[in-house]
């Protein structure tokens, strides 16, 4: 029996759709019940429960032989990596795919890279077999910026002129699915990007080239960022975490492409032009 977290989010959304595919037994712990009913079409098991509640993550890893661990950027996101990876050992649980990040290296500075150092460590001290996904900026977070798209043609961002690689959902929950349900990934860390190193003015110059119309870039400064998270009722610890991790992507943190995808999938991964053509519906 394989556990997913995250399954109502990104990643986990996308490897319950491989997992099912694939025909794999598994089981899903959402916080929202309300939620489970597609879950439940792919043929999950529910469990209903949340990270800081223990008892309701003993029974989610009863019977489970590997587990997929990400937690939402919380300032409680080391204590529930922790206990996790703590309740997993409990439970005779014997590999754990974890969701990093590309940035996380010994050494980080930001409260959510160091908070990824800390759980790799951990899984690579428990005795437990493990496979880290070490991921960059999802490209479905452009999605984000639809609404200056649609009504100004801009994408408003505060990435400055840095360039980055970005990584498709799609494939990250690919790699996810395949990691859980073939050997030989134990005790591997996988960085994965997609093609593209772009700055935000390229990244621009795609959407303007899919779209069929002049689409621009403009740097928002990061002051005004945060006011807007501040405004939709993000707490003042995730705006402040937001604000580093995008400091430090447009510093120069995500600057390097790996060909992990190929390896792992045998296909190129999903590209920038690719990401826009298929969600073009979103900025029309």
């Amino acid at each position: 029996m394989i556990l997913l977290t995250g399954a109502t989010g990104n990643t986990g959304g996308e490897a319950a759709k491989h997992l099912a595919a694939a025909k794999a037994p598994f089981r899903v712990l959402i916080r929202n019940p309300d939620k489970a009913g597609p879950l439940e079409e792919l043929g999950a098991e529910i469990a209903i429960g949340d990270f800081g509640d223990a008892e309701a993550l003993r029974q989610a890893l009863a019977g489970v032989d590997k587990a997929y661990l990400v937690t939402p950027n919380e300032e409680d996101q080391p204590q529930w990596e922790r206990q996790f990876i703590e309740l997993a050992q409990e439970a005779g649980v014997k590999h754990i795919v974890y969701l990093s990040s590309m940035e996380s290296v010994p050494g980080a500075t930001t409260q959510v890279t160091q908070a990824h150092v800390a759980a790799e460590q951990q899984l690579r001290d428990s005795g437990l077999t493990w496979t880290m996904i070490r991921p960059t900026f999802f490209n479905q977070l452009l999605l984000s910026t639809a609404r200056g798209v649609k009504a100004k043609d801009a994408i408003v961002f505060p990435l400055g002129s840095g360039r980055l690689v970005t990584t498709d959902v799609r494939d990250i929950g690919e790699v996810i699915a395949k990691v859980l349900t073939e050997p030989g990934h134990e005790n591997q860390s996988y960085d994965i990007t997609g093609p593209d190193l772009v700055t935000m003015t390229e990244v621009a110059e795609k959407f303007s080239k899919v779209l069929g119309r002049q689409i621009d870039y403009v740097d928002q400064p990061i002051e005004e960022f945060a006011g807007i998270l501040r405004m939709i009722g993000m707490k003042d610890w995730r705006v402040d975490a937001v604000c580093e991790e995008l400091a430090m992507i447009a510093a120069g943190s995500l600057e390097h492409r790996t060909d992990t995808i190929e390896k792992l999938l045998g296909r190129p991964p999903i590209s920038l032009d690719q990401f826009i053509s298929d969600y073009k519906a979103a900025f029309e």
